[in-house]
């Protein structure tokens, strides 16, 4: 009972903008902590349903198809797939907030010029395949990472990044193998949060062989295979994806057998199939909460994680109504952020002061919540000669009922907003190619460091991929700086410089709020570990 009122007291304490008081530490003890902690500890009563058959132990989970690739070198709309099917070098330990090693025996040592790291494999490590993980595969990869432009700006600073990313070469010059288990990274300037990137699951290590055999189908089907706790046993793109538990893996093999990952579109579908016993685990909408934590069936089930995520509304940046910049700041100023995250989110969100939430480095303590003004957004939009303006927002289902509230509060400064809901795979294809005008995204980062969430949105050469087209020099240039300080002091300063700059100077994205994300999980289930989506290794069963 006791930890279940912690689970609500942590709810409760997020609803509200946190004190200046609460350090980034505490805060993410506290988020991340209190999400593993309740999924580990106080979800342990009998009735579980996993399968315990002849093959095993059987977690079932229900997700939104993507309908994208799980090669997450060139998508990030991933739903956990490929984390729990490949590893990277190093990882992020949500319980202590630290890197850790991973694929490699230790951290890797660093020259005194900060611009060269020495890493060494553990031995015999096992792709699914069975072939062996080598430092070629890792040179591989991260050149290929590059040439795919997949958060390539994050990459640029490794010597020879440039002329594979412009399609000069295909070699990746700051990448030296050794021998089998030991290579160096060699970066053209120091870069503070290098190791961080690393750890992202766009940094996955694929086997060379197996990626190039299946050329553009790698990533489709089951055409993906890595080093992680689970293999892709079948795939058939609309309705199930099955993992099964790797017996080499070179952390142990995991106690749950398989997994199996049901695409069930609809959030209302998804917990009536969590009531009725069909799946096991999955998030919800925050529009359902309130009606979830007052279901005697369902409500003790809940947990409340708290992830590094802004939802925003992303404006198009080429589309001449938003090249006027007091337009974009009439848009924010018709958003009473307080109203939307007490009401539509039902308390688990926090409205946003900047992009940056508090549980990152580089948050503004000091910034107060983005102002609510109407009477001001209809003054600018007078301004800038836009008495009739009309748009059209495309989201996906997720992100219907908050893209409805903020077309009321817009509809009150006299703007026009038809928002109509896609398919989530048509809505990506969109964004993707630039065609999306206005949509509401909540945007995710895995490592907790703010200018790295922030800029593999709105850097510029990320922008163009995104459907937002920001180019500020003066942006990319506090970026630069704050991967680039020397102290955490000077790289804090830098990215609050940036963030004031992307909303406050700019307005070239709108954020609304920082919220959390509610999941349930069977009873009986101990050990899920969530950065984002769900990690399945280190669960057990014992219902």
């Amino acid at each position: 009972m006791a930890l279940n009122n912690e689970v609500k007291e942590h709810r409760t304490a997020l609803a509200h903008p946190l004190s200046p008081a609460v350090t980034r530490r505490s805060f993410l003890k506290g988020s991340l902590g209190a999400a593993v902690l309740a999924a580990g500890t106080s979800l342990t009563a009998c009735g579980g349903s996993a399968d315990d058959q002849s093959d095993g132990t059987v977690l079932r989970v229900g997700t939104e198809n993507p309908h994208s690739s799980f090669d997450t070198q060139v998508t990030s709309n991933s739903w956990g797939a490929s984390e729990n099917i490949c590893d990277t070098l190093v990882t992020l330990n949500t319980k202590t907030l630290e890197l850790e090693p991973l694929l490699i025996t230790q951290m890797p040592d660093l020259s005194d010029d900060r611009l060269t790291y020495s890493f060494e494999l553990k031995d015999a490590i096992k792709f699914h395949d069975g072939s062996t993980l080598t430092s070629n595969d890792v040179r591989y990869s991260l050149t290929r990472l590059i040439s795919k432009k997949a958060e390539a700006d994050s990459f640029t600073y490794i010597q020879g990044a440039d002329a594979v990313l412009n399609g000069d070469s295909d070699k990746l010059t700051g990448v030296q193998v050794q021998d089998d288990t030991h290579f160096t990274i060699t970066l053209t300037q120091p870069y503070t949060n290098f190791l961080n990137m690393l750890a992202q699951f766009y940094a996955s290590i694929y086997p060379q062989a197996a990626c190039e055999a299946a050329g553009d189908d790698w990533g489709t089907g089951t055409n993906f295979i890595g080093s992680g706790p689970y293999r892709l046993e079948s795939n058939d793109d609309n309705t199930e994806v099955v993992l099964k538990a790797f017996d080499d893996y070179h952390q142990g093999k995991p106690a749950i057998d398989e997994v199996d990952i049901m695409y069930i579109d609809d959030a209302n579908t998804r917990m009536m199939s969590y009531k009725n016993g069909d799946i096991d685990l999955c998030f919800f909408s925050t529009s359902l909460l309130q009606q979830y934590q007052n279901d005697d069936s369902v409500k003790n089930d809940i947990v409340y994680y708290t992830p590094g995520a802004t939802q925003f509304v992303n404006l198009n940046l080429n589309d001449p109504r938003f090249q006027d910049e007091r337009i974009r700041e009439a848009l924010s100023l018709a958003i009473n952020r307080q109203e939307l995250a007490d009401t539509v989110l039902n308390g688990a969100a926090i409205p946003c002061s900047g992009f940056i939430p508090p549980s990152e480095t580089g948050h503004d303590d000091s910034a107060q919540t983005l102002d609510y003004n109407p009477d001001r957004a209809r003054q600018l939009l007078q301004e800038a000669g836009m008495s009739d303006l009309s748009i059209t927002a495309q989201v996906r289902s997720q992100d219907q009922a908050v893209m409805v509230a903020l077309q009321n509060y817009w509809s009150q400064i006299g703007v026009n907003v038809d928002v109509q809901t896609i398919d989530a795979g048509m809505w990506r294809d969109a964004r993707a190619n630039g065609s999306l005008v206005m949509t509401l995204v909540l945007w995710s980062t895995l490592s907790f460091v703010g200018v790295e969430h922030m800029a593999s949105y709105f850097y510029s050469t990320n922008a163009s991929q995104r459907s937002s087209f920001y180019n500020s020099p003066q942006f990319d240039a506090y970026v630069d700086a704050a991967r680039t300080a020397t102290s955490e002091g000077e790289a804090n300063e830098d990215t609050i410089n940036a963030d004031h700059q992307l909303v406050r100077e700019d307005y070239a994205t709108i954020p609304v709020v920082w919220p959390q994300s509610p999941y349930v999980l069977r009873p009986g289930y101990d050990g899920l570990d969530i950065l984002v989506d769900f990690h399945y290794k280190g669960m057990t069963y014992n219902g």
